[in-house]
């Protein structure tokens, strides 16, 4: 091969006339073809293949913990790779593996990626149209006619590209931030959850040991013939209420856990491995004033990439009026005709005869009209999710309130009650029921508070803002 390289023939074979035309170039245009040929070769991209295997992506799955390598390298880059498993830190997590923010992800490079489309040039076109004169005597037949097109793109359509493709990224990189913020709230409601059904079994344990108490009393009592079996029915039925009402709470707690690690995007035993820091539901947030309304406004991260969506098309309407004005096409030519170089050069530009791309541009008009009208309406929807979020946050924290003083006032009861069973003015039954009041009103409580803390969330979720404690 290298031998026929050298004598100026190609390694392959080749028709005839094919031949011919190869043996008339001078040998150092043979090397210059050669030499663009390796030059170019080397640049393309080669394909690789990424095969996705099910059972492969189900054991990864099933493997996952939240002592991932690569999850502890994440926390460190978001600046939390210490501390309890609380809401924040479990809502990295979920952005680290859940498949919301992975696939927000990666439609944010696939628009990173169309930047360095949008800032090509257009490749030079070759063209190589050999002839072959037969009236041609005594001197070669063969005329031999390379060319280039160059294009020349006029009106900054490249910037314009640019612009429309910049403007296209950021909005995707945007709705990662909203995804990850969509994950963040659903973290959050399942977490919480997950504590109202421990706290509430914790509750309702304590107050079956009460029943149990009350009904031993007045058994003695229905014994003595001092109280009725009526009362000791009742009794009865709240100590079977209030065991039901645990098994609910049991389950609901089992329900909650396999709920947070679904929505982190792990195996239940992942979050079953790690102890949960549930302080974040201690304390109710105040409620937020209007300067934190317009903040959200302004600073959602579905708003923002829905007004770099308006800038995109903005800049696609600015391309498409950019190309009523056509591009110039250079077309350099040689033609090696019976031993005589010829040169060319020719110039061409598109005419807009039937149309100056009128449908384009109103279809441009229209796609931006279209956007901001669903700017408008996300801003509008925003702007209802925070007020109904606002207003039942501020009804849900008043009763959360009055809960917590009536609560109160049943712990002091009790506290009388006792006072007054030891010095016998009353019997120890009076105080077992005082504590199951007691009991029931804390109950009350902590559900009010539970709700509070569910709007709270919702309310997070509206203006993408944690609030302050």
């Amino acid at each position: 091969m290298n031998a026929m390289i050298a004598a100026g023939l190609p390694a392959l074979p080749l028709p005839a006339p094919v031949r011919a035309i190869w043996r008339r170039l001078q040998p150092g245009r043979c090397q210059l073809v050669l030499l663009a040929c390796g030059w170019l070769l080397p640049g393309c991209t080669p394909y690789q293949p990424l095969p996705i295997n099910p059972q492969e992506a189900s054991q990864t799955f099933v493997s996952r913990s939240l002592d991932d390598p690569g999850l502890r390298r994440f926390l460190a880059a978001q600046k939390c790779a210490r501390g309890p498993w609380g809401v924040d830190r479990l809502a990295v997590a979920a952005a680290f593996f859940q498949g919301e923010v992975a696939v927000a992800r990666a439609e944010a490079a696939a628009a990173a990626a169309g930047i360095e489309t949008a800032g090509q040039s257009p490749n030079p076109v070759f063209s190589f149209a050999p002839g072959y004169n037969t009236s041609s005597h005594g001197i070669s037949p063969w005329i031999l006619a390379p060319a280039l097109d160059l294009t020349l793109e006029t009106a900054g359509k490249k910037g314009l590209r640019l612009a429309a493709a910049r403007a296209q990224a950021e909005a995707a990189q945007l709705r990662v931030a909203a995804a990850a913020w969509a994950v963040r709230a659903k973290v959050r409601a399942a977490m919480l959850e997950l504590h109202a059904a421990q706290e509430n079994a914790a509750l309702l344990g304590a107050e079956i040991a009460l029943h149990e108490a009350a009904i031993s009393h007045l058994q003695t009592l229905v014994k003595a013939g001092e109280s009725p079996g009526f009362e000791l029915t009742q009794e009865r039925l709240g100590l079977s209420r209030t065991k039901l009402a645990l098994h609910d709470a049991e389950k609901m707690a089992a329900v909650s856990r396999a709920q947070l690690a679904a929505r982190i995007g792990v195996p239940d035993a992942a979050v079953a491995a790690v102890t949960l820091d549930f302080s974040d539901f201690t304390a109710l947030a105040a409620v937020p004033g209007a300067g934190l309304r317009r903040r959200a406004l302004s600073h959602r991260a579905d708003l923002l990439a829905a007004l770099a969506d308006y800038a995109a098309a903005e800049a696609e309407l600015r391309l498409e009026v950019a190309k009523q004005y056509p591009d110039v096409h250079f077309s350099p030519g040689y033609e090696f005709d019976q031993d005589d170089n010829k040169w060319s050069l020719g110039i061409g530009v598109e005419l807009p005869v039937f149309h100056q791309n009128r449908g384009q541009i109103a279809e441009a008009l229209a796609k931006r009209n279209t956007v901001g009208a669903k700017f408008e309406a996300c801003q509008q929807a925003v702007f209802g999710q925070i007020e109904i979020a606002l207003a039942g946050y501020q009804a849900a924290t008043a009763k959360a309130a009055t809960a917590k003083a009536l609560a109160e006032q049943a712990a002091l009861a009790t506290v009388a009650t006792e006072q007054l069973v030891k010095v016998g003015e009353l019997a120890p039954l009076e105080l077992t029921r005082r504590r199951i009041e007691a009991s029931a009103a804390r109950l009350s409580q902590f559900e009010a508070t539970i709700q509070a803390q569910q709007i709270a969330g919702e309310l997070e979720a509206a203006v993408q803002v944690p609030l302050a404690k």
